[in-house]
């Protein structure tokens, strides 16, 4: 099957305005050892978005009780094998998410060692942050002290400690920019300060125009780098919600815990509608899926279909100048078509279910076609459908999709 990495996208023309900000957000709960996954308001989407899925952490770890107003614990993503990190705040443990298969090994649960610890000021850890091309993992505590350990058993030290170069309040959260190799940290007022791996202050302090109803608790970038709608790069925030700190025009988002202490950014397409499925009715498809994470320079990566017959024909349409926000109903079951006939950005690939009722269309981000920041492309994806009436033929949800970063 051909790939579309062959296809020359154009892709200084493919840096659009903001079509769709945030993909995917992960909302973690160490109390209720549990994670939400989370799709923003974004143009393709209208109204407050439910959270997408929810699942319990393995393994569940024990709630650690903390001094301090910044509770112990956080998540983060690694966009490059697509693993959850995530700790109660003195041990680290790694999960797949169930919306993409994993590119990695489960590692077994690493106590933070008693160095580490003692580096933070004795703990317990209040964020971490995954920097996946340097393998390195930036713990924190709520004094502001950070240190960067190799996520392998016995956690050595490889970066640090160092404080975090700002007179803050407690220290909640960590996020690690991958294209500005920079980390971020929130105090629980909400306040976000940006400083490298080596503790150097990187611009002023961003600060919250939403008033937040309870403590935050980690901090997220949207890493597909679009802009919001006050022209600037969505910076997320969750406590009781999750608030993008730098727009008062976009609405709160409400994760299942009341009071989250970690967020993270995964290299997730934003589907439209969000709930990721319109089925063929009393068939098991056509399921969406893809092969691994989002993320810029993954030759992984793909758009798969599943649940059909063995041999079913399937059809994958881009576009990669425009969408229909109108959605309109053009057969009698599955998703509104976004996409406009006859522009002159679509491409169209077919391709038929394996044995096992999956149909993939690999889609390598790699340069020179699709570098960091590439995007977006509008997808959707057509199969034969014999309860239609009209068309015979039921359509995925419209999906964006970006070379995202790590």
């Amino acid at each position: 099957m051909r790939s579309l990495a062959v296809v020359v996208f154009l892709t200084a023309g493919l840096l659009l305005a903001s079509d769709a900000v945030a993909q995917r957000l992960a909302a973690y709960d160490p109390a209720a050892a549990a994670l939400d996954e989370l799709q923003p308001v974004t143009p393709l989407v209208a109204g407050l978005v439910p959270p997408l899925v929810t699942y319990g952490t393995l393994p569940p770890l024990p709630v650690v009780t903390g001094t301090s107003v910044a509770r112990p614990g956080d998540s983060t993503f690694d966009n490059r094998t697509g693993l959850h990190w995530f700790t109660n705040g003195l041990v680290l443990a790694a999960m797949p998410t169930p919306t993409m298969p994993s590119l990695a090994i489960v590692p077994a649960p690493m106590p933070f060692p008693p160095a580490v610890l003692a580096a933070l000021g004795g703990g317990p850890v209040t964020g971490i942050a995954m920097d996946p091309l340097g393998l390195r993992l930036f713990a924190c505590s709520a004094g502001g002290l950070v240190v960067g350990v190799t996520p392998f058993p016995g956690l050595p030290i490889v970066a640090g400690p160092f404080a975090v170069p700002f007179n803050t309040a407690a220290i909640s959260g960590l996020e690690w920019d991958g294209s500005t190799g920079t980390l971020l940290a929130c105090d629980v007022v909400g306040t976000v300060y940006r400083f490298t791996p080596t503790g150097v202050p990187v611009g002023a302090p961003v600060v919250s125009v939403w008033p937040l109803p309870a403590p935050a608790g980690d901090v997220a970038i949207d890493k597909t780098y679009r802009l919001n709608g006050a022209g600037t790069m969505p910076i997320y925030v969750v406590g009781s919600l999750v608030f993008d700190i730098t727009d008062p025009a976009t609405p709160p988002i409400a994760s299942t815990f009341p009071f989250a202490e970690g967020l993270a950014f995964l290299d997730h397409p934003a589907a439209n509608p969000p709930a990721g499925t319109c089925l063929c009715p009393s068939t098991p498809f056509p399921t969406q899926f893809t092969t691994g994470p989002m993320a810029a320079g993954s030759g992984l990566f793909g758009i798969g279909l599943g649940g059909m017959p063995a041999g079913w024909p399937v059809l994958w349409i881009f576009d990669v100048l425009m969408f229909n926000p109108g959605f309109p109903t053009i057969n009698a079951v599955g998703c509104g078509f976004g996409l406009v006939p006859g522009s002159p950005g679509l491409v169209l690939f077919g391709g038929v279910a394996d044995p096992s009722g999956n149909a993939v269309l690999p889609l390598p981000l790699v340069p020179p076609s699709l570098p960091l920041g590439a995007g977006p492309f509008y997808n959707q994806n057509v199969t034969v459908c014999p309860s239609d009436p009209v068309l015979g033929l039921v359509f995925t949800p419209m999906q964006t999709i970006y070379a995202a970063g790590y």
